[in-house]
This record gives structure tokens, C-alpha cells and sequence, in this order.
């Protein structure tokens, strides 16, 4: 990275906001336009895992995970509504879905790059080894 790491951070805390204030534009658009957007994020994380651009992998994590709090936005009630079972059960859910858009949903989509990424350039045939009879016939002094 070019940037020094307080400034790459900044970088993504400004990601993070941006693509937070996206995703709740999105959901306020409508379920498509909520698909859509998480279609385009996890897009850009799997060109960026199959062409190992990490800054943008970066990003598209970054913005996985504000698309994974307007979704945590989303299915919350109002407080005074609820028990303290429906809280705790609640704030779960909400740990749940963002342990899902920061964790398991990129690590699924870097196992599927692993599988779309072609493979390395095959190996170069490589000669053998000389034998102790060419070893000996071989005299650098002569």
C-alpha cells in the first residue's frame, strides 16, 4: 500500500460511512435495489479476490460490513416494544448477521475466487540430476 496505515484506516472509516449511507438508500429504495447493491459489493470483493487487488478486497470487505449494519438497522425494533428476552434475543440476531458480513459470507466468497482463479503457470520441465558415471567422465581441470 502506498498509504501509511492511519491514512489507508481513514480511508476505510470513510468507506464504511459512505457505504452504510448507501445501503440505507438502498432499503429505503426497496428489496431490489438492497440486492442490487449487495450484488455489486460482493462482485467487486470476488474481482478483487480472483485478481488479488487487496485494496479494493479492502473496500468491498469494508463495505460488506455497512451493508451488514443496514441490515441490522433494518429488522430493528423499537426498544420499549420489546421484553428483556426479545432484547438479548434481538441483539443476537444483530451479532449474528454481522458476524455473517464480516466474517462468513467473505470467507465463502474467497473460497469461490480461489476456485474461479486460473491456475499457476505449469512447471517448467527441469533436467535431471547427472549420474556419478557422467560426474566422472566430466573433468573441469582437463
Amino acid at each position: 500500500m502506498k498509504l501509511k496505515s492511519l491514512g489507508w484506516l481513514l480511508v476505510l472509516l470513510l468507506a464504511w460511512f459512505a457505504f452504510f449511507v448507501l445501503a440505507t438508500v438502498a432499503w429505503i429504495g426497496g428489496m431490489a435495489w438492497s440486492l442490487g447493491l449487495l450484488g455489486g459489493v460482493w462482485g467487486a470483493f470476488l474481482l478483487a479476490e480472483v485478481r488479488q487487488w487487496v485494496p479494493l478486497r479492502d473496500v468491498a470487505w469494508v463495505a460488506g460490513i455497512a451493508y451488514g449494519v443496514g441490515v441490522i438497522r433494518w429488522f430493528d425494533l423499537p426498544v420499549e416494544a420489546l421484553s428483556s428476552a426479545q432484547r438479548w434475543l434481538m441483539m443476537g440476531a444483530g451479532l449474528l448477521c454481522l458476524v455473517f458480513f464480516a466474517l462468513v459470507a467473505p470467507a465463502l466468497l474467497a473460497w469461490i475466487a480461489q476456485m474461479l482463479r486460473p491456475p499457476l503457470a505449469p512447471e517448467l520441465p527441469v533436467e535431471a540430476p547427472p549420474s556419478a558415471e557422467m560426474l566422472g567422465r566430466w573433468d573441469p581441470r582437463g
